[in-house]
C-alpha cells in the first residue's frame, strides 16, 4: 500500500498521514510554492483531523507564516526539559527539598512515558497523562496525587511559555483540591507518657518538638548558638544549605517546662545541639541526628504505649507540632502568635498581613501555655498545669 493510498484529504490544501513507527499523525501541504509537512503530535485520527482544520484555517486567511515557527518548536525529550525546569526553579530560589521532590515526580513521569514509547516533550498529550495518573493513584494519596496533576500542569505551561511545546494539554485542567484529613496529636497527658518512656537521649529532642512545635528537621539543623538560655529564646536559623522549609528564620521563647532538658543537655552540646550516637563514620558521636530514625524510634514508643501509629488516623513524629498548636490555642493563645511560632505563613487577611509579633508579648504568650511548670518532678511525667 503506498502512501497516496493511505493519506486522507482534510480540505482544499492538506492531507494526513500516519508516519514512523508511533504512527503519529503528519500534515502535507503546499505554501508560497513550497511542499511543507508538519507533525500533528498524535496518533489519534479524531484530533488529527481537527488540528488539520487548524492548519487550513491557517492557510486560508494567510496567518501559517506567523505561526510556522510556533508550530514546529524545536525537539526535545521529556527529561531534557524537565532538567531545564528545575534549574529554573534552583534560579527563582525554590527549596531544596521542593526541587527534590519536583525532581522525584517529573522522573516518575518520564520513566512512564518511555515505557509507552514517548519520549519527546511534543508528543505528550492528555491521554498520556490520564494513564500516568491512573498508574500512580494506587501507589499515592489524594494529596499527592493533587500536587503531581498541578506540578505537570505547570511543567508544561512553563514549556508552553518557552516555545518548547505548540500547547499544553492540561491548560484547561482543574484538579481537584482533596479535603484534608482532620489531624489530631496527642494530649499533653500522652506526652508526658512518651517523655517518660523515651531514653535519656532522644528525651530532650522530644520535648523540643513537643515543646516549640518546631519541625523535626529544625531540631536537627539547631546549633549550640541558637539555644539562648540566657535571653530565654530558640533561635530556629535558615543556613545555606540547611535551609528550614521556608528559607525563613524565627525565634521560640522557651516555655518553663522545656528550659531543664534544655540546661541539661547544653552541657555536653556541640556543635550541633543535638547529636546522634557514635558510628563508624562519626565515631565521637559529633554527627546531627536522622530525622527517618528518630520517627521509628518515636513510632516504637507509640505502640509500646497502646497510641496509634502511622499518618491513617495515628501519630507519627510530626504530630507533635500537631499537639502544640491545639494545646497552645485550645489555652487561648492568638493564631496569629501560634503560627509566628511554627514559621507557617499568615492567612490572607488584613489581621495576618498587619500582625507584628513584639518579643515581650512572644514571651508573655508563651509563659500562659498550660505544658506545665519545669520543675524537677515535671521534666518528663508530672506536671502542674
Amino acid at each position: 500500500m503506498n502512501d497516496e493510498q493511505t493519506r486522507i484529504p482534510v480540505g482544499q490544501f492538506t492531507t494526513i498521514f500516519k508516519r514512523g513507527k508511533k504512527g503519529t499523525y503528519t500534515a502535507d501541504f503546499h505554501h508560497n510554492g513550497k511542499h511543507c509537512r508538519r507533525s500533528l503530535r498524535t496518533s489519534n485520527l479524531r484530533v488529527a483531523r481537527q488540528r488539520a482544520v487548524e492548519l487550513e484555517l491557517e492557510i486560508t486567511n494567510g496567518t501559517l507564516s506567523e505561526t510556522m515557527s510556533a508550530a514546529n518548536p524545536a525537539p526535545m525529550t521529556i527529561r531534557q526539559a524537565a532538567d531545564e525546569f528545575l534549574d529554573y526553579l534552583e534560579t527563582e530560589k525554590r527549596r531544596p527539598k521542593t526541587r527534590k521532590k519536583y525532581r522525584g515526580i517529573l522522573l516518575n513521569f518520564a520513566s512512564f512515558s518511555e515505557l509507552g514509547n514517548v519520549e519527546r516533550l511534543a508528543d505528550v498529550d492528555m491521554r498520556l497523562i490520564d494513564k500516568f495518573r491512573a498508574h500512580r493513584k494506587p501507589l499515592v494519596g489524594p494529596k499527592s496525587m493533587h500536587h503531581e496533576g498541578v506540578l505537570l500542569k505547570g511543567f508544561l505551561g512553563w514549556c508552553r511559555q518557552r516555545k518548547l511545546i505548540a500547547e499544553n494539554p492540561l491548560a484547561e485542567v482543574k484538579f481537584r483540591r482533596p479535603k484534608p484529613p482532620r489531624r489530631g496529636g496527642p494530649t499533653l497527658e500522652q506526652i508526658n507518657a512518651i517523655l517518660v518512656a523515651a531514653d535519656e537521649r532522644r528525651r530532650p529532642i522530644l520535648a523540643v518538638l513537643a515543646f516549640t512545635g518546631m519541625r523535626s528537621g529544625e531540631s536537627q539543623h539547631l546549633r549550640a548558638e541558637d539555644v539562648d538560655l540566657r535571653g530565654n529564646w530558640l533561635h530556629i536559623e535558615s543556613r545555606e544549605g540547611y535551609e528550614t522549609k521556608t528559607g525563613e528564620c524565627r525565634d521560640v521563647p522557651i516555655h518553663p517546662r522545656l528550659r531543664p532538658f534544655l540546661q541539661r543537655q547544653a552541657k555536653h552540646a556541640r556543635s550541633w545541639f543535638f547529636t546522634g550516637p557514635a558510628t563508624p563514620k562519626y565515631p565521637d558521636g559529633s554527627h546531627h541526628i536522622n530525622t527517618k530514625r528518630l520517627n521509628e524510634y518515636f513510632l516504637g514508643i507509640l505502640k509500646k504505649l497502646g497510641l496509634p501509629t502511622g499518618r491513617d488516623g495515628g501519630f507519627t513524629i510530626h504530630s507533635l507540632r500537631h499537639a502544640f498548636k491545639i494545646i497552645c490555642i485550645n489555652a487561648g493563645i492568638p493564631r496569629e502568635v501560634v503560627d509566628a511560632w511554627q514559621g507557617h505563613s499568615p492567612d490572607r487577611s488584613a489581621g495576618g498581613a498587619y500582625y507584628r509579633l513584639s518579643a515581650e508579648e512572644s514571651q508573655r504568650f508563651m509563659e500562659q501555655v498550660p505544658f506545665g511548670t519545669g520543675k524537677p518532678a515535671a521534666d518528663a511525667g508530672d506536671t502542674e498545669v
